[in-house]
């Protein structure tokens, strides 16, 4: 496969729910599996919290091969529903899930896109999925008039920060999740920022 290949589209492919979601617990899951459990139930919520319209893929061959979420005016890639909660994992539970997910969630500022998450299948790494999929929120920013950006990455994933790095991301402060860093894998998350000049006519 090349990166030829590949067709970056916004939206998810019809049929292509359940494999996107399986990307986003790949690339996520030490973080979320303290509040979502194991794949058996995660996935399948993960699924039904998806919102269209806040996700770009790439695809080949019929298949989604990476995908990433982000943040516009007040909706998510995933929302995390706490009715839904409590639907699949039990009333008891949800709040305490609820709690766990919270502590992960970032606000966008106003003017800016959010940055809500990206992950490339193991076969598709290295073609530049991921730096196709950024270039595409990049332009839809600019459509949508916004004035940066914004992303959050942790400290345990430097090649990440790397990329964001070489495509003109800038660090704009870190934070600490303190004695939370055993059950969430990581101990710090860095904002980096996008900054979008000239975006105006």
């Amino acid at each position: 496969m090349e990166l030829s290949d590949v067709a970056i589209t916004a939206g998810i492919p019809r049929g292509q729910r359940p494999r996107v979601a399986r990307l986003y617990w790949q690339a996520f899951h030490q973080k979320l599996r303290p509040a979502l459990s194991d794949e058996r139930r995660a996935i399948p919520y993960l699924e039904s919290q998806l919102a269209d319209d806040r996700v770009v893929c790439a695809h080949a061959d019929g298949t989604v091969i990476g995908a990433v979420g982000f943040a516009l005016r007040g909706r998510a890639a995933v929302g995390f529903s706490f009715a839904e909660l409590r639907a699949r994992y039990s009333t008891f539970t949800a709040p305490v899930r609820a709690l766990l997910l919270g502590v992960l969630e970032r606000r966008a500022h106003p003017g800016s896109l959010l940055l809500d998450g990206i992950s490339v299948a193991p076969e598709a790494r290295g073609l530049g999925v991921g730096t196709a999929l950024l270039a595409h929120v990049r332009r839809l920013a600019r459509d949508e008039r916004m004035d940066a950006v914004r992303l959050s990455v942790v400290d345990t994933n430097p090649r990440a920060r790397d990329l964001y790095q070489r495509l003109g991301y800038v660090a704009e402060g870190s934070a600490s999740i303190g004695p939370l860093r055993r059950l969430y894998g990581f101990r710090t998350a860095t904002e980096m920022v996008l900054s979008l000049e000239g975006k105006r006519s």
